[in-house]
């Protein structure tokens, strides 16, 4: 068993590809203890990506492993089926456009051993020039979480400050907890992440924040975020929040933390799915505000009387109240969009 198995999916990226996967062979575990997992995620390079892949493959073949899959899943299918290849006792995921620290993987899985942890995470930083040299920065706010109690749990769900946040990367994953609770991303969709590091939020027992940068966002404006949305991409972050939810009340976990997930909906499955598409200069339709109201108010009927409304007080979230209670017309949807621009 190797110490962790790296995914990283890929789709169209072979012009820089190799920046990822060199930094990856770099790292200062040593390549002995990684297994280096990339998927072509159907990319329609003319096999530019696929080249690159197998190219790497060929001469690191104890340590690459390469996947190609027919059809593009979006990066949630593409790390489904890569981790699914994997056989490490850790395991990260890495988007091909970025990169990580050369101590990356040796410190973080130190302190998962040192502290027999679920999951350790770590913070990233920005750059706008892959050339740019970028060294660890140290900070002085390490934190090992324990959840071992429902209050814990409740308190730790709802954390996204002091370095906690719902996205996939810049975590070590205990392999295990993932297998053994059948954890995955939403597929085809894009704003996948909290598909999987919710129900990890749920299973995990020991957190540690590892104060250390150790991961590079490269800004491109091609990325999901940044760059043009295809048709329907609207709803993808409310349909991938109405998944969440059923796969939790299969759980048994919306009962036991009904509250809790409601308002993470309120905030992150209707908030985002309003707030996203007006920060990228889209026009919310009549149409799309009716379907995230309904679905909002179908799933949680009570959403209104959520109390941790009350104790957050906050402005945003009071807003979307208020939209819930509206008669959506053509008229008032550009009243709407006009409205929410002035709060994101």
């Amino acid at each position: 068993m190797k110490a962790v198995s790296v995914v990283v999916p890929c789709y169209n990226v072979g012009r820089y590809l190799g920046k990822c996967i060199d930094q990856l062979l770099g790292q200062t575990i040593g390549q002995e203890k990684i297994e280096i997992i990339l998927v072509d995620d159907g990319s329609t390079d003319h096999g530019a990506t696929w080249n690159v892949i197998t190219g790497y493959e060929e001469r690191f073949p104890d340590v690459i492993i390469a996947v190609s899959l027919n059809q593009n899943m979006r990066q949630g299918g593409a790390r489904n089926i890569g981790a699914s290849y994997a056989d490490g006792e850790y395991l990260m995921f890495c988007d091909a456009d970025d990169w990580m620290l050369e101590e990356a993987l040796e410190r973080c899985y130190h302190i998962a051993k040192q502290y027999d942890t679920d999951v350790v995470e770590f913070p990233g930083r920005r750059t706008w020039n892959r050339q740019q040299p970028v060294t660890v920065e140290k900070g002085n706010r390490d934190q090992f979480i324990e959840i071992d109690t429902e209050d814990k749990r409740k308190q730790f769900l709802l954390c996204s400050t002091g370095g906690l946040t719902y996205a996939s990367q810049r975590k070590l994953y205990r392999r295990s907890l993932i297998t053994e609770n059948h954890i995955a991303f939403a597929e085809h969709l894009i704003l996948e992440e909290p598909s999987f590091t919710l129900p990890v939020r749920l299973y995990e027992k020991k957190h540690y924040f590892l104060d250390e940068t150790l991961y590079v966002y490269y800004i491109s404006p091609e990325s999901t975020l940044r760059g043009t949305w295809q048709q329907g991409r609207k709803r993808d972050n409310m349909e991938v929040w109405l998944q969440i939810m059923d796969d939790l009340a299969e759980r048994g976990f919306l009962s036991q933390y009904y509250q809790e997930l409601e308002y993470m909906f309120l905030e992150w499955g209707l908030g985002l799915s309003i707030s996203m598409p007006l920060r990228k200069g889209y026009f919310l339709t009549k149409e799309e505000l009716f379907f995230f109201t309904e679905k909002t108010l179908e799933r949680f009927p009570g959403i209104q009387d959520n109390k941790y409304v009350r104790e957050k007080n906050n402005a945003y979230i009071v807003l979307l109240l208020k939209l819930l209670d509206l008669d959506i017309t053509e008229q008032s949807a550009y009243v709407i969009n006009e409205i929410f621009k002035k709060y994101i």
